[in-house]
């Protein structure tokens, strides 16, 4: 397990194990599992040039954004964000659920990632 570059809006990193390097396989973004604890988010919302991404809840609750709409996710929840597409993340800081626990991985197309 280690922390990754994506920090919350306080600046403490999203927890990450990685079970693929990112481009370790060309135009894939890696395999991992990220964890969330509550309050955390990553935040503004944000999009990609050239990348999908995908996200499977595993455990726990919390908001996913896509171009403006909040979406409740749980564990079975599966989301694709294809490129320009805004999104964000969050566990609100009352979650009764703990921390959220998720896989993450994308695919880039084109020469951008």
């Amino acid at each position: 397990f280690r922390k990754t570059s994506h920090k919350d809006q306080k600046g403490n990193p999203i927890v990450k194990q990685q079970l693929l390097e990112p481009f370790v396989v060309p135009n894939f973004s890696g395999f991992a599992v990220a964890t969330f604890q509550p309050g955390q988010n990553i935040m503004p919302p944000h999009s990609h040039k050239s990348m999908h991404e995908f996200f499977y809840v595993i455990e726990g609750t919390g908001v996913f954004q896509k171009n403006g709409v909040d979406h409740n996710v749980a564990p079975g929840s599966f989301l694709h964000f294809a490129p320009h597409e805004k999104h964000a993340m969050w566990v609100p800081q009352d979650s009764k659920d703990g921390e959220l626990k998720l896989i993450m991985c994308g695919v880039t197309v084109g020469d951008e990632k």
